[in-house]
């Protein structure tokens, strides 16, 4: 089964793309077992109270390499046509290099555990062309078959840097030397270098908090101000 995760996604995030101040985007690709149906949840309560902890642990292991078996085949298949970093080259040359995918799974005594794999999208290109990326890996396993595995596309934002920087200039110079509530905190912003704003406590002379032009953003969009 194909899913989409959308749950690391904040409100701000989902705000800022409302507004356009953001996009949609992709992180990476999620590759695990099938969901346990109720009978199988129900099941294996029953033989988990049955059996010693040595023998789940054996029977966990045996599922787990079940599952790897499964996803195994996909990800050499999808670095056969794509080039897949960290899989067969973790080189600093490579890495340095225009590659499509980042390779990650959990290591264990015995090497690779494949049960649980993600690729990760290249965050040097730009957001259409990792939206691009996936969709063609995704028809690319639909052509292989992906029979007992869940492939998860996570869903994150990516920012626009000049629109942030934008409204936040714009939201600080507006408030700034005024009365604000941030962190349960009552003080003032003020502007301490060019483009930089602190947060001052209330009765606090020289000490502040440095305010990023995405905390001002999110101040921003809090007060509706845009």
């Amino acid at each position: 089964m194909i899913k989409e995760d959308k749950s690391y996604l904040s409100k701000l995030d989902l705000l800022t793309i409302e507004k356009g101040i953001a996009q949609l985007d992709i992180h990476s690709l999620r590759f695990d077992r099938v969901d346990f149906t109720e009978e199988e949840k129900e099941e294996n309560r029953r033989i988990a109270n049955i059996v010693s902890q040595e023998e789940w642990e054996r029977l966990c292991d045996e599922n787990k390499r079940r599952t790897a078996m499964k996803i195994e085949p996909i990800i050499e298949s999808l670095s056969n046509k794509f080039d897949i970093h960290q899989y067969k080259d973790s080189s600093m040359g490579h890495y340095q290099s225009d590659w499509d995918l980042f390779f990650w799974c959990n290591n264990d005594n015995k090497g690779r555990d494949m049960s649980y794999v993600t690729l990760s999208l290249n965050e040097n290109r730009i957001v259409e062309r990792r939206i691009l990326d996936v969709e063609q890996v995704l028809n690319y396993i639909k052509e292989i078959g992906f029979d007992g595995v869940n492939i998860t596309i996570q869903y994150t934002a990516t920012y626009n840097d000049d629109k942030v920087r934008e409204i936040a200039l714009e939201y600080a110079e507006k408030v700034k030397n005024t009365v604000v509530q941030l962190m349960g905190y009552s003080g003032k912003i003020k502007k301490v270098s060019n483009d930089q704003y602190g947060f001052f406590k209330k009765g606090a002379k020289k000490r502040y908090y440095q305010l990023s032009n995405k905390l001002l953003l999110e101040m921003a969009i809090s007060k509706l101000s845009y």
